[in-house]
């Protein structure tokens, strides 16, 4: 029996798991189970609006693949890297053209974004908007914002989630903020 949670470490957890401990499975679940289900609903495409039901199936396949895969995971101090890897594994198989490149040239994104257009339009941080206009990126964009922007992954973990190279991941973020920054600034022009 593990006694306090927030004193175990991952490692710890994934070891006992590994050994067949099921406490130590829902704690780890416990522990990371709302990162997960955010990444999900962040990176698997779109379904009927209000519809969770793909991002809980991921959780749950993402789960049971860590409770499969615990017996080979080792020194990770840090469970959430791994865990938002199985999460994109399961989105990969349950969608599998999920991941199309974007060709769009930096230039006309960083144009639509207005940035360096010598405007001094400043964006309320007004949090309503943020939230939609995140929501209406494309997955992948909410894929990479949510691990560098809102989880704060290093672009090295991110590109373990991804399995992206660090090169295509810094694209992939530098392209997902000018999308937002777009976003937003049509949001702001309609008020």
């Amino acid at each position: 029996m593990i006694a306090d949670d927030a004193r175990v470490s991952d490692e710890t957890l994934i070891g006992r798991i590994a050994a067949g401990d099921p406490s130590a499975f829902d704690r780890l679940v416990r522990r990371h189970r709302a990162a997960v289900y955010r990444f999900a609903r962040a990176a698997a495409p779109d379904g009927p609006p209000g519809d969770t039901g793909g991002a809980l199936d991921i959780l749950r396949e993402t789960f049971l693949a860590a409770r499969r895969a615990a017996p080979r995971q080792r020194g990770e101090t840090s469970a959430r890297p791994w865990l938002l890897a199985l999460a994109r594994q399961a989105i990969d198989s349950r969608y599998p053209s999920s991941r199309e490149a974007d060709l769009t040239p930096l230039r006309e994104l960083a144009r639509t974004a207005g940035w360096q257009s010598g405007e001094d339009a400043a964006l309320d941080e007004d949090v309503p908007a943020v939230e939609a206009a995140f929501a209406a990126l494309p997955p992948e964009d909410r894929e990479i914002l949510t691990l560098c922007d809102r989880e704060y992954f290093t672009v090295d973990e991110a590109a373990r989630v991804t399995g992206l190279a660090d090169a295509a991941v810094r694209t992939r973020l530098h392209r997902a903020r000018l999308r937002l920054l777009a976003r937003l600034r049509e949001g702001a022009g309609g008020r």
